[in-house]
């Protein structure tokens, strides 16, 4: 199992400092202190490698570009962030040991993380460890109160998936639904969602089909959906199947209004194999702000910059980015009441409900099970060859 892990380590500002910081040891989290800042080692885990490696890595990168800002911000408290990565190829089994890593080895006291699957496996984990897992990237519904030191950080599927629904048959007079959904976590929880909104909205789901992760071909369950002469379909995969998916749906013919969510719509690999197949789709964004926020602007150039390519998956970039903010605005907290910065405490910091800020959504409030509920955008792809910044947020539904 080791072998099949690859340890990231990243730090922000100030290399040299949180290498030395690091072989001075410590306890709850501060790995040392020197001239009155402590560091704090947070955890990463990611798909690094694997199908949805690329996507991984560059959710690392959007952490990391928080780790500096953060390190500037909160220098003055006397808090410095360094990230550890670790490896979990987007699978249960291998998330559990990066889990366990980062918690064990690396004594992380808090955990940042992604995909329903390795979410759901670490969940039962974490008190354990008495570490705090943060997802900031998953959004199957059975994640909430999934355990008591889980927070989504990331709005599951009971609200933007549910909130979709709604609109499709209320706003866009849908009546006749189909859904394909990847047959995991990521898709189970939410095609039952979407369904349960879509029918209490008046409207009928008329096919519901699944499609294996890392599915090469999805044409037998497209014929099925067509043969049931939908009038919207909704697509609730992975990034890997979805352009399979797309293109099936163009292939044979079908017209009707196709809906997804960021994690297809959103990813630059997806759209640029979807092609034109991806235009004309409406998916929900769960992001507070956009591009045309200065600060977003500026990750999405520098981004640019240092990949030589365009950002992809903005959402979620801009909940790893904060995500970083979320644990060093738990720290100050901790130190300011006298606490000590465990996973357990960080927890209770996120249940006393007050707003933590964060850098580009302005703030962040959990709700008593540990989940976020706020608006939720609707975007159309007007053209997929084009960056994500370029696709039409049209309305915004309230939760």
């Amino acid at each position: 199992m080791k072998s099949a892990l690859r340890k990231h380590r990243l730090a922000g500002i100030g290399v040299a400092l949180c290498l030395a910081l690091t072989a001075c040891g410590g306890s709850g989290g501060g790995t040392g202190e020197v001239d009155g800042v402590t560091t704090y080692k947070l955890g990463a885990a990611m798909a690094l490698s694997g199908g949805q490696g690329a996507l991984g890595n560059d959710f690392v990168q959007y952490m990391q570009y928080g780790v500096e800002a953060a390190n500037q911000q909160y220098a003055a408290d006397g808090i410095r962030i360094e990230l550890v990565a670790e490896d979990t190829q987007a699978t249960a089994e291998i998330g559990v040991a990066a889990l366990n890593k980062l918690a064990s080895v690396e004594n992380a006291p808090m955990v940042v993380t992604a995909w329903s699957a390795v979410v759901k496996a670490m969940a039962p984990m974490a008190e354990d460890l008495g570490v705090a897992v943060v997802n900031t990237g998953a959004n199957s519904p059975e994640l909430e109160g999934a355990s008591d030191a889980l927070a989504n950080f990331f709005p599951l599927a009971s609200l933007d998936v549910e909130a979709l629904g709604t609109h499709m048959a209320e706003k866009e007079g849908k009546r006749r639904a189909a859904v394909i959904y990847i047959d995991n976590a990521t898709g189970q929880g939410a095609k039952d969602i979407y369904r349960q909104a879509f029918e209490a909205s008046g409207g009928q789901v008329v096919a519901v089909e699944s499609v294996a992760p890392d599915a090469v071909d999805a044409s037998s369950q497209v014929a099925k959906i067509a043969a049931a002469n939908p009038d919207t379909v909704h697509v609730h995969t992975l990034s890997n199947e979805g352009p399979v998916v797309l293109r099936a749906l163009r292939d044979q013919g079908i017209t009707a209004q196709v809906t997804t969510y960021a994690g297809v719509a959103e990813d630059a690999a997806a759209r640029q194999a979807s092609g034109q197949a991806a235009n004309g789709i409406i998916y929900t964004s769960v992001a507070s702000v956009g591009s045309s926020d200065p600060n977003v602007a500026a990750m999405v150039e520098r981004f640019k910059q240092d990949k030589g390519r365009e950002a992809p998956g903005l959402s979620y970039g801009i909940y790893m980015h904060d995500s970083v903010f979320l644990y060093a605005e738990a720290i100050k907290r901790l130190r300011a009441s006298g606490r000590e910065v465990t996973g357990e405490n960080i927890i209770q910091v996120f249940r006393e409900g007050t707003p933590l800020p964060v850098r580009l959504q302005g703030e962040a409030v959990f709700t008593d099970t540990l989940t976020i509920r706020k608006p939720i955008d609707l975007k159309r792809i007007v053209n997929a060859a084009q960056p994500v910044v370029e696709d039409e947020k049209f309305v915004t539904l309230q939760p």
